[in-house]
């Protein structure tokens, strides 16, 4: 289910956070996720954001599909790169052995932390056999509201292994460092490259 308060501070700062992801540059993991694959494979962007990700997997010759539940980031993405978007939450995928990789960056973190057995299962089994998934997570065992009120689920490296684990997926690669978000404030994060079972 889509949290309703978190779809409208993404309304009401869309610009800014399209600035934000511009002067970062994204997700610096990203170039090795797009390396996992051959030209033509298919990639599932998972809560894409303004679509800057989806338009360098694109670019970079990747078949991209993109899903985001909010229709503000929608609207970005398609206004900035052309770039088709699912407007959906991570309850309605329902894909099946579509896709060679998934890229979760920072958007599992908008459902609540009992979703994520769940989440991780609709992912697993939207990819195919050895698919990649990539997820990138704040770290914690909680759940708050930032000040823009936009709700967070956090998660520790152990218990993301477990849960990996339990949804069928062998870890690759593990990585911890910060964020620093819309807000300015630094977080500690995890990210986490793991292959379909």
């Amino acid at each position: 289910m889509v949290d309703q308060e978190t779809m409208a501070a993404y309304a009401t700062h869309v610009e800014r956070y399209r600035k934000l992801v511009k002067s970062q540059g994204g997700n610096r993991r990203l170039a090795g996720f797009i390396a996992r694959f051959h030209p033509g494979e298919a990639v599932l962007d998972l809560g894409c954001g303004v679509g800057d990700s989806a338009a360098r997997m694109r670019d970079a010759g990747l078949e991209v599909s993109c899903m985001d539940a909010s229709p503000d980031m929608a609207a970005m993405a398609q206004e900035l790169h052309g770039i088709e978007v699912r407007q959906m939450g991570f309850d309605q995928l329902a894909d099946d052995a579509l896709y060679d990789g998934v890229w979760a960056s920072f958007s599992l973190l908008h459902a609540p932390r009992a979703d994520m057995p769940a989440n991780l299962a609709r992912i697993h089994r939207a990819l195919k056999a050895d698919g990649i998934l990539y997820i990138g997570l704040k770290t914690g065992g909680h759940e708050e509201r930032d000040a823009a009120g936009r709700f967070y689920a956090y998660f520790g490296e152990e218990e993301l292994r477990d849960l990996l684990g339990v949804a069928g997926f062998t870890i690759l690669e593990v990585e911890t460092d910060s964020i620093t978000g819309m807000l300015g404030t630094p977080e500690p994060c995890i990210h986490i490259t793991a292959k379909r079972g």
